[in-house]
């Protein structure tokens, strides 16, 4: 017979990942509960500007957990590095190369630019890639910030 005092157990074992999350991912398993925001989500297409009202650069599905949610924040986590072109890059400069970092990657683009999260277990870093289209003529050479 199976032992019914660990049922209560399954629910809150669902949530170990939390042990894992970042303080901006912790922030989005906040925010992603409070019904208001959940509210401006299913309005999001007759509130376009509801996003900056939470502290988001965009609306993120609140369905979505801190795993597979990306929320950009505004204004960036300190954490975040910016990276931008080399206007003059040295002859023998390595190129970033961004498939080489480990973990599952995403990139998203929030309106304004390019955001790169690359997420393995207990880590996540976050690069701001050429904040516009006139920094993109060498995306292979960059510098951090």
């Amino acid at each position: 017979m199976a032992d019914r005092s660990a049922e209560q157990w399954y629910a809150t074992a669902a949530y170990l990942y939390v042990l894992h999350l970042d303080s901006p991912a912790l922030a989005w398993e906040y925010l992603r509960r409070h019904p208001d925001y959940r509210h401006d989500w299913l309005r999001r297409r007759r509130q376009p500007d509801a996003a900056g009202h939470w502290g988001l650069r965009l609306l993120e599905d609140p369905a979505l957990d801190a795993r597979d949610a990306h929320p950009a924040w505004f204004p960036d986590h300190d954490a975040v590095v910016q990276l931008y072109p080399d206007a003059d890059p040295p002859p023998d400069a390595l190129c970033f190369d961004f498939w080489k970092l480990p973990g599952h990657k995403h990139l998203i683009h929030d309106g304004k630019r390019l955001v790169l999260v690359a997420r393995w277990h207990g880590c996540c870093l976050r690069f701001v890639l050429a904040p516009g289209p006139d920094n993109c003529a060498s995306p292979c050479h960059l510098k951090n910030a």
